[in-house]
């Protein structure tokens, strides 16, 4: 039987996504959603909490494509 594990990077980044969802839980944010490993939903100011950028400790905004109403954006309920 061979067993196959993540890789180690896959691991480090699954951790540090839930790294930044205990974080903005912590802090008040309501944590809506955890997908994959670089997808974080949440309802609340999180610009109080992150700092919005593309560095490894910063969130990047994802706009939605208006597809599913009531879709969930970071920062944002809705459309």
């Amino acid at each position: 039987m061979t067993t196959s594990f993540p890789s180690r990077r896959t691991s480090q980044a699954y951790a540090l996504h839930c790294g930044r969802a205990y974080k903005a839980d912590e802090a008040g944010l309501d944590v809506v959603a955890l997908k994959h490993t670089d997808e974080l939903h949440v309802i609340g100011d999180w610009q109080r909490v992150f700092t919005e950028g593309r560095g490894v400790a910063e969130l990047k905004v994802k706009q939605g494509d208006g597809k599913a109403s009531g879709e969930y954006l970071v920062g944002k309920v809705g459309g």
